[in-house]
């Protein structure tokens, strides 16, 4: 141990009983000591008082498929790490939004994590939970070249699946299951960045299938029964479709529901997200041919953890100050598989306190794949306002910023659902 580290140890040792994590680990950080410490120091990060509380979680509505599984996972994360809980619903609703997050404070919430609409209610949450020292980790949706550093500490990590990347195996799946040529139906999301990039994903694929031809790009807002409407006049408009990409499986599932309903069997579909239906679609190996699970109980949980590690004294890197979660692709071949792993009865497909530094700091374990992403690749389809990016990331990926945390979590990704 060095004399450094045998001062820290011993100025641990000498401070009251009820030092947290937290103030040990800032104590540490400060220092510059790394947290992968010897033994002696770890010893003394065990011995520390973790800090609990209250965490939200702010989504639009449990009736929506994907943020009732959301909800049901950030439940037994938030259990798994001893956390009281409050369940935010906005509805889509800005003022209503805005007006739950400022409640946060009367109910001593000290975390918040869940998914803003629209993206640009993004800053506002994040100033006022940097104001009243609220770690806050939201998902899916930001506003292009807005980052945790343009705020604070307290914007702990913004976390998203590629979905550029997987609305483009999506596609390329289903083009295959047509032959490579035909018109394709595009059922477009809500009118947002993940709508956006899941569209580009589409249009990336079809480059490569000169013989696809895409229509359609009607908004279902991500709703099954506005997919069926959308749908009715698509079969009126296009009867000649061979095959429909769905931005999500709620939607797809409204699809579905029309063609058996017109006895248009043999039009394919795909879907986003791997919702336990969709997968159980998507494995009969009949009509919907694909879906790419986003893993929404992992989105649930790890951006839980993340909150919770924050809170204990884990402070994120430039690079993992805005993170991909990995994703996977499902057909036919790896349905089954991948519904009972996430969501088959009694499983428990990841273990929420092993994936915490706080409380594992050399054994931690993301249980998934998670990469740094680059605000210069990740905003590119949106150049303008380039110049609004915070001057920290100038150089960053010179610097190897993000391929360290790569590296980082590819050491200590050793179990998971989804690992090959």
């Amino acid at each position: 141990m060095s004399d450094q580290e045998r001062n820290i140890v011993a100025t641990g040792l000498a401070l009251p009983s009820g030092l947290s994590r937290r103030v040990f680990l800032q104590l540490a950080g400060a220092a510059g000591v790394s947290l992968a410490m010897t033994p002696a120091v770890s010893r003394m990060a065990e011995a520390a008082e973790i800090v609990r509380g209250k965490i939200a979680n702010q989504v639009s509505t449990p009736a929506n498929d994907y943020w009732a599984v959301w909800t049901r996972a950030f439940d037994e994360a938030a259990k798994a790490l001893g956390l009281e809980t409050q369940e935010l619903f906005h509805q889509n609703d800005t003022a209503r939004q805005l007006a739950q997050v400022r409640s946060l404070p009367a109910s001593q919430a000290k975390m918040l994590i869940g998914c803003v609409e629209p993206a640009g209610s993004l800053p506002t949450v994040a100033r006022f939970c940097q104001e009243n020292q609220i770690f806050y980790v939201p998902s899916w949706e930001s506003p292009a070249w807005f980052t945790p550093p343009d705020i604070g500490d307290y914007y702990v990590s913004f976390v998203t699946p590629n979905s550029i990347e997987g609305a483009y195996e999506v596609a390329k799946a289903l083009f295959e299951s047509i032959g490579g040529e035909g018109k394709v139906v595009h059922i477009a999301g809500m009118a947002t960045p993940t709508d956006t990039y899941r569209t580009l994903g589409l249009m990336q694929a079809a480059k490569e299938y000169p013989g696809i031809q895409i229509v359609g790009g009607l908004r279902a807002n991500w709703d099954r029964e506005q997919a069926r409407k959308v749908m009715l006049s698509m079969v009126t408009a296009h009867p000649d479709m061979k095959a429909v990409f769905a931005q999500n499986d709620n939607m797809a599932l409204g699809v579905l529901s029309v063609l058996r309903e017109r006895k248009l069997t043999s039009v394919k579909v795909s879907g986003v997200d791997g919702l336990p239906e969709g997968l159980k679609e998507v494995a009969k190996g009949e009509q919907m041919v694909a879906t790419h699970t986003s893993l929404p109980p992992y989105g649930a949980g790890f951006t839980t953890v993340l909150a919770f590690d924050a809170l204990n004294g884990w402070k994120p890197t430039l690079g993992e100050r805005l993170l991909f979660t990995g994703s996977a692709l499902a057909t036919a071949e790896n349905a089954a598989k991948i519904e009972a792993a996430i969501y088959g009865k009694d499983s428990k497909p990841f273990d929420w306190p092993l994936m915490s530094r706080a409380l594992n700091p050399e054994t931690w374990d993301p249980q998934n794949k998670i990469t740094a992403i680059d605000p210069d690749t990740y905003w590119g389809p949106f150049p303008d306002g380039k110049d609004r990016l915070n001057p920290i990331y100038k150089g960053a990926a010179e610097r190897g910023e993000f391929s360290k945390v790569d590296a980082l979590y590819a050491a200590h990704y050793k179990s998971g659902p989804v690992k090959a």
